[in-house]
């Protein structure tokens, strides 16, 4: 399924575990999704880029695959309110990973907007990575009010 937003389309994937990968639409591939979750989650990026703040927690991501370390640091991103940051190193603290693994595992998620990754900067302001994409990084911050 495509998603329109304000930063081009989203493509989703769902599966009957949950929702297997919502990124950006350069070149979806595989099924399109259909169903209650598929919208749900439709709506509930409608309603992030109308400004309402959803959260996401409702919605379920299918973690098959994953390592344990990747999924603890995916459920505790899920968990960076709207408008607030949080630092690559504080992450690695809590989780017992080191900052670079933060890094990469959050530049490798495939749940865009429902994980936050774009919420985790360095701890002296600077924004960091967003799998070459700082700049969309830097406007849904902005769009939060949570930078600039």
């Amino acid at each position: 399924m495509r998603i329109p937003t304000p930063l081009g389309p989203l493509w989703l994937e769902v599966s009957f575990r949950g929702v297997r990968r919502l990124e950006p639409a350069l070149f979806p591939e595989g099924p399109e999704a259909v169903g209650p979750l598929a919208e749900a989650v439709r709506e509930g990026v409608l309603a992030y880029f109308a400004g309402k703040r959803p959260d996401f927690l409702e919605l379920p991501l299918d973690y098959t695959g994953f390592s344990p370390a990747r999924v603890a640091l995916y459920e505790r991103v899920r968990r960076i309110p709207y408008g607030r940051t949080t630092s690559y190193g504080a992450l690695a603290r809590e989780l017992l990973l080191t900052p670079r693994a933060v890094g990469a595992a959050l530049r490798a998620s495939p749940f865009f907007l429902l994980v936050p990754a774009h919420r985790v900067i360095h701890a002296d302001g600077r924004l960091g990575g967003f799998a070459g994409q700082e700049g969309l990084k830097a406007w849904l911050l902005r769009f939060e009010g949570a930078w600039g």
